[in-house]
């Protein structure tokens, strides 16, 4: 997640050498959701903004840097147990604004053009004081058997065991000069879903008319040969929403109508990549595109995000242990 767009453009979408698409599934009965998303506050104790990093470690919730209007940079950490108090545990983050963070290795660790690490929020360590894929936007770090992973910002792959020492896995991926793309890791694998590339589309789309946003689902079990999912996944072409992996599924959340210039407020999910169901709610969150998203405390939770204006809500959705739902343990 990223710079907020000023809308720097790549190099040109390579031509995608399209693998076997992977079986489909039998259609599933009618969808009718036993559960709803639920308001945990309308105004948390942060500011409103998007873009804003997740982690789950230690036991809580953590909410790193964010926009705000302006293309405002707000550096602060904050953390939370239950969603509705939320702690801030440092006002000057030292680490690049808007780095992808995980947890490995029993650490936090912040990424982008540097590399920093913490055990508390509170105390950085800097690991790399540059990293070879540079300062991109629009990328997302994850970890994939025991390394992290950089993708997502163009047609490389990186992984590290140490912060230190960057391998590049393929120079040229198949899916193009991606950017605003959502990434998972589901069923051993790496997915990359949506997103944009640096190109026209025909005819153009309202908002930035300079690229084309997609509906496809990518994924590889070693983060260099990647098999094309599905080329037009039922939901809308899409930029700067998140995945996530919740009850065995694949989850995808809003994000932004490039074609439209408007905001999604829907959620869909999966079992293999290829059938994806919406799901529906009685309630929700406003449509808005970088949310930050958590699975924690066996829910899915939604905050802030914009939507035109920037928010600093938190939403919770918990569906029962017993939930199967279609595509139950049918990934791929």
């Amino acid at each position: 997640m990223r710079y907020v767009m000023t809308l720097i453009i790549a190099t040109a979408l390579t031509s995608p050498a399209i693998a076997p698409a992977l079986g489909a599934e039998k259609q599933p009965p009618a969808n009718t959701e036993p559960a709803s998303w639920i308001q945990v506050t309308p105004k948390a104790a942060f500011s409103p903004r998007d873009t804003a990093e997740d982690l789950v470690f230690a036991g809580r919730m953590w909410l790193s840097n964010g926009y705000y209007h302006g293309n405002k940079l707000t550096r602060d950490l904050w953390s939370s147990k239950d969603g509705a108090a939320w702690t801030r545990v440092s006002e000057s983050t030292p680490y690049d604004g808007y780095s992808e963070m995980v947890v490995y290795k029993d650490k936090m660790w912040a990424i982008k053009a540097s590399v920093w690490s913490s055990t508390d929020g509170r105390t950085w360590s800097r690991i790399a004081e540059k990293t070879p894929f540079g300062a991109r936007g629009y990328g997302e770090a994850v970890v994939f058997k025991d390394k992290i992973w950089q993708l997502g910002s163009g047609h490389d792959v990186w992984n590290t065991t140490d912060g230190a020492s960057w391998t590049c896995v393929t120079e040229n991926a198949p899916y193009g000069a991606r950017a605003a793309s959502a990434v998972v890791v589901f069923h051993d694998k790496l997915w990359l879903i949506g997103g944009r590339t640096p190109q026209p589309n025909t005819p153009p789309e309202k908002g930035y008319k300079d690229i084309t946003t997609h509906n496809d689902v990518w994924c590889s079990p070693d983060g260099k040969a990647w098999t094309r999912v599905i080329e037009h996944a039922p939901w809308k072409p899409r930029q700067w929403f998140i995945a996530a992996v919740y009850r065995d599924r694949i989850w995808i959340i809003g994000g932004h109508d490039n074609v439209n210039s408007t905001n999604f407020g829907d959620v869909w999910y999966t079992g293999d990549g290829k059938t994806w169901h919406p799901f529906t709610s009685k309630q929700q969150f406003s449509p808005r595109h970088e949310v930050t998203c958590y699975v924690y405390e066996d829910s899915l939770w939604v905050v802030a995000g914009n939507a035109w204006p920037v928010q600093n809500d938190v939403w919770r959705l918990t569906l029962p242990k017993a939930w199967t739902g279609p595509n139950a343990g049918n990934g791929s």
